[in-house]
């Protein structure tokens, strides 16, 4: 486990995509030959388990490990869909567990598994991140939609987490359009001082899939795959730029001007 990464999911505002980022970003980097760990740590609504269709499966959970009543393989689910991916969960109250139980229930279940990436999907707020810090090594992927609430709110995650010394910092904007009336990415770069990991399209297919359990991997005709995949490769320390492969409506126009393909990382 001494190469075990971990990263934090989160964002101060919710409601901006966190879990849609936190199944797709598992389920793109088991696909690229990663041992995965994803574990639902949102203590408020969890709802990794819906997007991946486990509804109704598993009868443990984090609560369970940390409180000595079941080994860390029993509250492991494995997906069938890819062999790498493994899910772990906070119980429906969740709210009972202290970040620091979350947190060591978690790495418990990562070292049952041989996980050599660890994905902590999260409730919105500070509080969690903030109180987890020391007690697991990892980075934070901050997650926003191009509203202008959310990503003051992805700048002052940032700010708070960079306070608390994690040492890597990184953006996701969910949910991109090319509408003029929206921040353009050269404007976002520039407003929000984390660094761009990577954009995720505004996707009709992905959100139908999800309500069926599908990540978007194994939903056709959806382009959020690619978008995913890259994030995936880039914080591998892959240079690919932002827009490889992404398909977005009137995107490569809006974004030329500010030259985004070079603007990553």
């Amino acid at each position: 486990m001494d190469e075990c990464c971990v990263y934090l999911i989160t964002s101060c505002k919710g409601g901006v995509g966190k879990s849609t980022v936190a199944v797709n970003l598992a389920f793109a980097m088991a696909l690229t030959g990663s041992v995965v760990l994803l574990a639902d740590c949102d203590t408020k609504n969890r709802t990794a388990d819906l997007m991946l269709g486990y509804e109704g499966v598993g009868l443990f959970d984090l609560s369970d490990v940390d409180a000595g009543r079941s080994p860390p393989e029993d509250a492991i689910l494995r997906d069938p869909r890819c062999e790498r991916l493994y899910y772990c969960t906070v119980p429906p109250n969740g709210e009972t567990m202290t970040p620091e139980s979350v947190a060591a229930a978690v790495m418990k279940c990562a070292r049952a598994v041989g996980a050599e990436r660890v994905i902590m999907d999260t409730s919105g707020g500070i509080e969690f991140p903030l109180s987890i810090y020391g007690d697991v090594v990892y980075e934070a992927v901050i997650v926003s939609t191009q509203s202008t609430p959310a990503l003051r709110a992805a700048e002052r995650t940032g700010e708070e987490l960079s306070h608390r010394g994690v040492r890597g910092l990184h953006l996701v904007v969910n949910g991109f359009t090319a509408d003029k009336r929206r921040p353009r990415i050269c404007e976002i770069i520039d407003g929000v001082r984390v660094p761009l990991l990577g954009v995720v399209p505004f996707d009709k297919a992905m959100r139908r899939g999800q309500e069926l359990g599908m990540p978007a991997a194994a939903v056709e005709d959806s382009p959020s795959p690619r978008a995913f995949y890259n994030i995936a490769m880039r914080l591998e320390g892959y240079e690919i730029p932002l827009l490889e492969g992404v398909k977005i409506h009137g995107i490569r126009r809006a974004a030329s001007a500010c030259r985004t393909d070079a603007a990553v990382m």
